[in-house]
């Protein structure tokens, strides 16, 4: 895809061009929101701590960025963090509400330090309320926030990390921090944006809380959608396989019924709840008779909503996704995604890590207003973790 998709630091041209990100989130959340961030031109920053912690998952996300070693424990590191945020326009961090404020580096004080900063605060809980302060993982967002009760049959079903971390935490903080920036192009103030994944995952369920409004809501596993539906769900083929249907439309369901040899009789009583038992075990028994990339052959150019549930490993060379090269393989033959959503005029750019040698990484400090001996200060504290002078790139 040319330079639509590749590249070196943040994507030149961008629609963040010009925005500078400091990222001292560690999960993984906070990472891939600020790696979004420099997927569309922003020139991020991101602060590693000298010792990763047991669950750290940075190091995945760090196209497009640059990084810096600083210790915030030591004496000089946060003094450090809040001098290269006096000339940045967002600060990230995804810690629990409090342990910025204990370092210095609370929104109140960046903020008199420089009042245009968009501070964004990615956190499970939130910044408030009677689990703000309490540990907790993706599954216990979802849990609360409701997706985790509303997905599933007798047993609620974990999206992995999916629902929670990036849907519900890492977006919302994405679209928080732009419509920061963007009010800030008015006003001339930055502000505060809490990214609580609780709240996202709410946000999420929309549809399903109208739905409980209306006293339509009859709980996991009965919606349309859950796939108890025949025509909405998905089948095991003959080789262990898997098949996904949404003909929810009557003139896609009649579709998926011919290509599968059954009679239209099934079409009539399509909406017929007390049907959908024997509709959906007439289904089943068919597909279980072929494997799956039979079906797929049988519904490709067909209009019956019916394709074939791919392994990980399978997305990258299917046909519309190579077509659209949303998924491509880097010159290691590893797989790199491109970025989402496209824009016609100042598209995305994976680009690469940034250098991080020993040069690099003073150029990159100097170019903030961190002098030499400044530099060697906090290197002698232990604040600034710096590779040798003979390290390579």
């Amino acid at each position: 895809m040319g330079d639509e998709t590749t590249g070196s630091a943040a994507a030149p041209g961008g629609p963040l061009a010009g925005v500078s990100v400091i990222d001292v989130s560690t999960m993984g959340p906070g990472p891939f929101a600020s790696m979004v961030l420099a997927d569309f031109g922003a020139e991020v920053i991101e602060i590693r701590r000298p010792v990763p912690g047991e669950v750290d998952a940075a190091d995945q996300f760090v196209r497009g960025k640059q990084q810096l070693t600083i210790d915030l424990r030591a004496p000089g590191g946060a003094e450090l963090i809040a001098r290269l945020t006096d000339t940045a326009d967002v600060f990230l961090e995804s810690y629990r509400p409090g342990t910025m404020e204990r370092r210095g580096l609370g929104p109140a004080e960046l903020m008199e330090r420089n009042p245009r900063l968009v501070y964004t605060r990615l956190t499970g809980w939130g910044q408030d309320g009677p689990y703000a302060s309490r540990a907790g993982h993706d599954i216990n967002y979802v849990a609360i926030g409701g997706p985790l009760g509303a997905v599933g049959f007798d047993t609620p079903v974990p999206a992995m990390n999916l629902l929670g971390d990036f849907a519900s935490g890492s977006f919302p903080a994405v679209l928080g921090t732009v419509l920061a920036l963007l009010a800030r192009e008015r006003t001339g103030r930055g502000q505060v944006v809490d990214a609580g994944m609780v709240d996202g995952a709410a946000y999420l369920l929309f549809a399903q809380f109208c739905e409980l409004g209306r006293g339509e809501w009859q709980g996991r596993g009965t919606g349309m959608l859950s796939g108890i539906a025949p025509f909405y769900g998905v089948y095991r083929c003959a080789d262990a396989q898997w098949m996904s249907v949404g003909a929810i439309e009557s003139k896609f369901y009649a579709q998926l019924l011919d290509g599968l040899g059954l009679g239209r009789e099934l079409l009539g009583r399509q909406h017929d709840r007390a049907h959908w038992p024997a509709a959906r075990a007439a289904i089943a028994e068919v597909f279980a008779t072929r494997p799956r990339d039979h079906w797929a052959a049988v519904f490709a150019g067909t209009d019956a909503c019916a394709y074939p549930v791919l392994e990980l490993a399978e997305t990258a060379s299917d046909a519309h996704v190579t077509a659209r090269g949303s998924v491509q393989m880097d010159n290691e033959g590893r797989p790199n995604v491109r970025p989402a959503p496209r824009l016609s005029e100042t598209p995305g750019i994976a680009g690469e890590p940034g250098r991080i040698d020993r040069a690099a990484q003073c150029d990159l400090l100097t170019s903030r207003g961190i002098a030499a001996e400044d530099i060697g200060r906090y290197e002698k504290s232990g604040a600034l973790h710096l590779p040798p002078a003979d390290a390579s790139a």
